[in-house]
């Protein structure tokens, strides 16, 4: 496997030094072209006064077209490479090099004078010192180079093996052993050159990446700074509320104020509560889904139930389904009813008169779902942050009853996540549609039937009305002690008997565990043991016990593990009708063992 994967990750590199090596060896000579020509013109000069004029004269006739071809017309580069017109350039390249040096080489025959053996060594000596000056400048591409030495230097050494003097006929072989140390050096060299060319584009590669990578980081950090800030803005508008109404309650309770003007005082600190309590679960949520701390496990889901289930959020009958019964999706279905359920919730906020319809539709390889809504829609330039955090339109208020503007972004999240490319059409006043393809399932696989299940102990949701048992005993094992003190003065009002111990170690030592009816265990504890272990251990001691596993971090894992012991799961902030729902299953229990 290496070795095929090397070279792959080689060729791209390989291609850009033969781009760079290229444009290098078509740079315009500029100044030098002059001076090289003045100096041809030296060579000329001497031979048509110590030979021939005419040969001299045709000769320059020669390097004056050459130089004309290199200095007016010099070759085009591509303005991208790719590899055929890389190909095709360095054709090119080479027939142009190659003209270039035949023609400096023609004076190896125009200017041999066979009857003088002075003439002939001064011939070989001038254009054995264009080869060496050659073999580093002409070019940098081997092939051109190669070629364009041997266009030099061949046709003078031929002419000294035929027509030359002895003295000659040993400079020309002489001449053949610099002919190939000149190639051997023009590889070596080349190879070099194209190693620093390697070196210096890598360098601005890994550069290049660098700074690219720190931009993200600029980036990411300025959405991490405006994410928490807008937070912050949003976080501290319930607690002020919470402050300024807790202020109210008791200037009234002092002063004596009426039942109607207290309740209307304690619904507004529900109504905050309940407004810090959504953001807080939402910002977990988005915590848990960048840290990827729960695993997505596709499976098959039958989309009209899960429809159906999530038309029942509205109890005003507005959500209408819209669903082929054989519908079945291949995907995760916790994170797919957690996208559906924050768009049909988004839906209602912002349709609060509209119908709201869920609608599933076979495509190609899936299924088409689309929540369409009749609601104050989005205006085309805003559609494209309406996925942001903290991004609502139509509530520039910032009401807290229509949410923070965090669900589009747990969807734009979890769509990611599970590679599902969201889709918006939307016109103002007239409603927005949102919309996906889930894939289908895969062929032979059959749909599953529905299960019905016993309820289990976290599912008995009770009812506020239903009372208590007087006395019954309740171990809190809490190590906050304003939570601690909250659940127990809630307990009192309930007529139970709250036992509070702040560890696992203290409850196991004190407690008269055969005299409790139900433990509340905090998940983390301090000591050796936490709220888990406790929570086995007091199973072990007491089977009868009704035992709740009570934490912030209750997830699937956490309600899995509760139900598989027979315990509860509440997830903090716990909310009384939940607690209470515990209290009267322990209620239930005792009475059908009594």
């Amino acid at each position: 496997m290496p070795s095929s994967s090397a070279p792959s990750k080689r060729a791209p590199a390989q291609f850009a030094v033969q781009c760079e090596v290229l444009r290098l060896s078509t740079q315009p000579l500029g100044p030098m072209l002059a001076v090289q020509y003045l100096l041809n013109c030296g060579v000329a000069a001497i031979f048509a006064w110590q030979y021939s004029l005419p040969r001299a004269l045709a000769w320059m006739l020669l390097i004056t077209l050459v130089t004309g071809m290199r200095g007016l017309l010099p070759q085009r580069m591509p303005a991208v490479f790719t590899p055929e017109n890389l190909r095709q350039a360095q054709r090119e390249h080479t027939l142009r090099t190659g003209i270039w040096e035949f023609a400096h080489g023609a004076a190896g025959v125009l200017l041999f004078n066979p009857a003088e053996p002075v003439q002939q060594l001064l011939l070989g000596l001038i254009l054995m010192g264009m080869t060496l000056s050659s073999a580093f400048s002409v070019s940098f591409y081997v092939p051109a180079t190669q070629l364009a030495i041997a266009l030099l230097l061949v046709p003078v050494i031929a002419m000294g093996l035929i027509l030359g003097s002895p003295t000659m006929m040993a400079v020309a072989v002489v001449g053949i052993g610099l002919l190939a140390m000149v190639w051997k050096l023009v590889a070596d060299h080349a190879r070099q050159l194209e190693e620093n060319i390697g070196l210096r584009l890598n360098e601005s590669t890994l550069r290049e990446q660098a700074m690219a990578g720190l931009r993200e980081s600029e980036r990411a950090q300025a959405e991490r700074l405006r994410f928490f800030s807008a937070a912050n803005h949003d976080l501290r508008q319930p607690v002020m509320a919470i402050g300024l109404q807790s202020e109210v309650l008791r200037e009234q309770l002092r002063d004596g104020a009426t039942a109607r003007q207290v309740q209307v005082t304690v619904d507004s600190l529900t109504r905050a509560q309940q407004a810090l309590e959504a953001l807080t679960n939402q910002l977990l949520e988005i915590g848990r889904i960048e840290a990827a701390a729960d695993a997505f496990a596709p499976s098959a889901v039958p989309l009209a139930p899960l429809l159906h289930d999530l038309a029942r959020l509205d109890d005003g009958g507005r959500i209408h389904v819209r669903c082929p019964a054989d519908a079945m999706a291949w995907t995760d279905p916790v994170s797919l009813r957690r996208i559906l359920a924050n768009l049909v919730d988004n839906a209602i906020k912002f349709a609060p008169q509209g119908r709201v319809l869920l609608a599933c539709r076979r495509r190609a390889g899936g299924w088409r779902i689309e929540v369409r809504d009749g609601g104050i829609g989005i205006a085309p330039e805003a559609q494209d942050r309406v996925f942001g955090d903290f991004e609502q339109v139509g509530n520039t208020e910032r009401n807290l009853q229509r949410g923070h503007g965090l669900g589009l972004a747990i969807v734009r999240r979890l769509a990611q996540k599970l590679g599902l490319a969201l889709t918006l059409r939307s016109v103002p006043g007239r409603g927005s549609v949102f919309g996906f393809v889930v894939p289908q399932t895969p062929a032979g696989m059959e749909m599953p039937a529905p299960r019905s299940e016993p309820p289990q102990p976290g599912d008995d949701t009770g009812h506020a009305g239903d009372t208590l048992r007087p006395g019954l005993a309740v171990l809190v094992i809490e190590d906050n002690a304003v939570v601690a003190d909250s659940l127990a003065a809630l307990l009192r009002l309930w007529g139970a008997t709250p036992r509070v111990y702040e560890s696992a170690a203290e409850a196991l030592a004190l407690a008269d565990l055969h005299a409790v009816d139900v433990a509340l265990c905090d998940i983390r504890l301090p000591g050796e043991l936490d709220g888990i272990a406790l929570a086995e251990r007091l199973q072990t001691l007491q089977p009868t016990l009704t035992i709740a596993l009570v934490s912030a971090d209750i997830d699937g894992a956490a309600r899995k593990l509760a139900k598989t012991h027979g315990w509860h799961s509440l997830r903090k902030p716990v909310q009384p009708a939940e607690l209470r729902a515990v209290l009267q299953a322990a209620d239930r229990r005792a009475a059908k063992v009594s």
